[in-house]
């Protein structure tokens, strides 16, 4: 698929076809990563939207298998006081 660069401001920019967001689940305000992988060839690919629920899931998972100790405070209380 052949697509057009043209310039917008002082940077140059890509259109996607239609078709083309479909296919990538794109939408306005999305965010692609950009990668040069050789002289003249550059790879875009479409990052998956935030999903906020799985990332609450994973802190909770991490916060989880933490150790819980005594406050740091509690005890220089009581290593001042012998």
């Amino acid at each position: 698929m052949d697509l057009q660069v043209g310039k917008w401001g002082n940077s140059l920019a890509v259109r996607l076809p239609a078709q083309l967001v479909r296919e990538l689940g794109v939408q306005d305000g999305s965010t692609l990563d950009a990668e040069v992988v050789s002289p003249a060839h550059l790879r875009l690919a479409a990052r998956k939207p935030f999903d906020r629920k799985a990332f609450i899931k994973s802190l909770e998972i991490l916060h989880a298998k933490l150790p819980t100790t005594e406050p740091v405070v509690e005890q220089m209380r009581r290593e001042a006081r012998y």
